[in-house]
């Protein structure tokens, strides 16, 4: 057919046979039949991962509580210790049993054990931070009853009575305090 210049010609020629075929459905399940879905997720591991994984925390748990209640048990035992042995050594020193000297070493040795410091430096522990100069004055006591012949400063009754109030305070430090 000729055209025309009068007669636009379709854009499309929508005929029967240009149309596409009816889609057959069951056709097409029959094929996708074959296909099989993956398997569902299996929560069995992750499961007991997370069982185990509270468990070892739990133990963590448990097992630093008991640390802390024995290291505060040792503490308490230790300053019990210190309190009863200071009150020993008072006695021995006030009937005389024991040098004046002897009493200072023994006195610091046990301030040292009883309050858990590695060393008596003329820095009180963290919770004598209040007590500083009366710290100083009690370790230089100790140091010149110790190390000079000519002793300066005599120990009293009063040092005793400090050195008491200091091991009753450390009752409630624990040993993870640091000291300076």
């Amino acid at each position: 057919m000729i055209a025309s210049a009068s007669t636009p010609e379709p854009a499309f020629n929508l005929t029967s046979e240009s149309m596409a075929p009816p889609v057959d459905n069951a056709a097409l399940l029959d094929r996708l039949a074959d296909v099989q879905l993956p398997a569902e997720p299996q929560l069995w591991p992750v499961i007991i991962a997370a069982v185990i994984a509270l468990i070892v925390i739990a133990l963590i748990y448990f097992g630093y509580r008991r640390v802390k209640q024995h290291a505060a048990a040792t503490t308490s035992d230790t300053t019990q210790q210190a309190l009863a042995r200071l009150t020993k050594l008072e006695q021995a020193w006030s009937s005389g049993e024991l040098e004046t000297r002897e009493a200072a070493y023994q006195l610091s040795t046990l301030l040292r054990l009883g309050l858990n410091l590695p060393q008596l430096t003329r820095h009180s522990p963290p919770p004598l931070a209040n007590q500083q100069t009366e710290w100083q004055q009690t370790i230089t006591l100790f140091n010149q009853l110790r190390y000079q012949p000519q002793a300066a400063g005599q120990l009293t009754t009063d040092t005793f009575a400090q050195l008491r109030q200091w091991l009753k305070r450390s009752r409630h430090v624990t040993r993870d305090e640091p000291h300076v």
